[in-house]
């Protein structure tokens, strides 16, 4: 927060202080009273007009008996005031301001276009940090682990795998458990009061594990469309499980459409929009696909 403060702070204070030194320097170049000597033109002698002068940075408007004219500065031999050494000096003060004001502004867009970056690094940095708390949360939790384990089997193995669901088990024989592939098909019915046995727990544990991580992708894919952490970033940590069940991936379609069927059947198909999101082409794959078309 504190990254996001210092830049924001800095902005505000040069912001403020280029509208004041705009705001002198036109107060102060505002209307004084005076006598402007034209250049003679074509031997017509020069004119002098007293009045309101009012100087520009281009052009001088001088107001003599309510009717503003105005001219270049290429048209003007000379400009004198009352009290001539006291306002030279003025002017070289306002010239100073102008000057300032002018420097402010591009300062200010430099500040701008820092306090961006480093707004842009701080969200990035927040971002990987809420990423890192969300995947450890996910990964701590041993069903989760279970499910990818068990996803895992079903892409690799033929036959299935040691699964640990009782980690704190007193005898180390008793932490894991061999599931076989199809019996992970099986669990995985929509219909379970009509395909599962009542005393089936190893069936109603192996839901349970994908309940999680089916869960959590939803979670995940709901973080992506907040804009809480992006894509890409979530890739590292589990791309692989999202990978197996899109339309590239390892896992055989028999097993990948059980799993996407659960999925919808309970509410939980929120993983085919993550997956969706990995289908779709980088904003530069897009540009280099425009140009190669």
């Amino acid at each position: 927060m504190s990254l996001m403060l210092a830049p924001a702070f800095l902005l505000i204070i040069s912001f403020i202080t280029v509208v004041l030194l705009v705001f002198v320097v036109n107060e102060i170049k505002s209307s004084r009273h005076g006598t402007v000597t034209l250049k003679a033109k074509d031997k017509v002698p020069a004119e002098q007009l007293d009045g309101d002068i009012i100087r520009g940075d281009k052009y001088v408007t001088v107001k003599v008996g309510g009717v503003e004219k105005i001219y270049t500065w290429d048209q003007i031999e000379n400009i004198s005031y009352k009290e001539e050494a006291s306002l030279q000096k003025l002017d070289r003060i306002v010239d100073l301001l102008d000057l300032l004001s002018k420097l402010g502004i591009g300062v200010t867009v430099i500040l701008i276009m820092v306090g961006l970056q480093q707004y842009g690094k701080s969200q990035t940095w927040e971002r990987e940090k809420f990423l890192a708390g969300a995947v450890k949360e996910f990964v701590d939790l041993q069903r989760a682990r279970n499910a990818m384990q068990m996803l895992d089997s079903l892409a690799l193995y033929r036959d299935g795998r040691q699964i640990e669901f009782n980690p704190n088990a007193n005898k180390p024989e008793e932490r894991k458990t061999f599931v076989s592939n199809e019996k992970i098909f099986a669990a995985l019915t929509t219909t379970p009061h009509d395909d599962l046995a009542k005393d089936d727990d190893l069936a109603m544990t192996i839901r349970d594990c994908f309940d999680t991580f089916l869960s959590y992708m939803d979670t995940f894919n709901h973080y992506i469309d907040q804009d809480l952490i992006t894509k890409d970033a979530l890739m590292s940590h589990v791309g692989y499980w999202i990978e197996l069940l899109g339309p590239e991936g390892k896992l055989d379609s028999r097993y990948k459409q059980r799993v996407l069927q659960y999925a919808r059947q309970y509410g939980l198909d929120a993983i085919e929009s993550l997956i969706q999101k990995y289908q779709q082409p980088s904003r530069w794959e897009r540009i280099v696909n425009w140009f190669i078309k």
